[in-house]
């Protein structure tokens, strides 16, 4: 057996090579779809070992920074790290964390006020035009399977629309986590109208630029959601993260 510091420093050479590589598809402004070199060269470039460079290959695959090309002319393809790349990796550390959708709630509560003031005070016109579509689509199928959908879809835009794409990220990030947990359970027609009603007022005050009217609205909007939900559902709502449910 491998003593644990040899494989520990090969983990090691793996990673700093990893970080070398990007640094390199940076300076040399690759895109996705790019190639990179082929195998041999990488190894006389970076000068590993075959099992180091393989590593440090396989680990930015998972990451989404790469895909492994097999065949005729294939090998490491430049990719763009996508937002389920980051809420996988972030379910991961939520399951050994075990945290729950009741957590998920709360910082959805924390931080999607604040999203929609960013978004009144930042969105574009090309924001507003996919917020007021996406309104629409949830106005026509309120009564339809697809409510859910397009709900998280209208925070979706919301969170990039507030100019930050950190906000953008993890608001996606969350709707990808919880998305599973929304099979398990539907809003009433009650419920429904009430949603929609309050995402009205959040789109108008984005539209009119009033960052403390989207706030509030958007505050009332969670609040009474999360409120719905541990009412409705208190056990759904206790269930814990999972890894691989994305």
């Amino acid at each position: 057996m491998r003593p644990r510091a040899d494989v520990t420093k090969k983990t090691k050479r793996a990673l700093s090579l990893a970080q070398h590589i990007v640094r390199d598809i940076e300076a040399g402004a690759h895109i996705a779809g790019d190639r990179l070199p082929r195998e041999d060269e990488m190894l006389a470039r970076y000068d590993v070992a075959r099992a180091t460079l393989r590593e440090a290959l396989r680990f930015l695959e998972l990451q989404g920074v790469i895909h492994l090309q097999l065949g005729r002319g294939g090998g490491p393809v430049v990719a763009r790290p996508q937002t389920g790349d980051f809420a996988n990796s972030l379910s991961l550390i939520l399951h050994f964390m075990e945290a729950d959708l009741r957590g998920l709630l709360e910082l959805r509560e924390a931080i999607a006020p604040d999203v929609a003031a960013y978004a009144a005070q930042r969105a574009t016109t090309g924001d507003l035009s996919a917020l007021a579509d996406c309104l629409k689509e949830l106005e026509r199928n309120v009564e339809g399977s697809r409510f859910e959908e397009l709900n998280r879809r209208f925070h979706d835009l919301l969170g990039w629309a507030s100019g930050n794409p950190l906000f953008g990220l993890l608001t996606s990030a969350m709707h990808l986590l919880t998305r599973e947990f929304s099979h398990s359970l539907g809003y009433s027609a009650q419920e429904r109208a009430v949603q929609l009603r309050f995402l009205r007022r959040v789109l108008e005050a984005v539209r009119t630029g009033d960052s403390e009217a989207a706030r509030n609205s958007m505050a009332r909007l969670v609040s009474g959601s999360a409120a719905y939900l541990a009412e409705r559902s208190p056990e759904l709502v206790s269930q814990k993260v999972r890894w691989g449910h994305i």
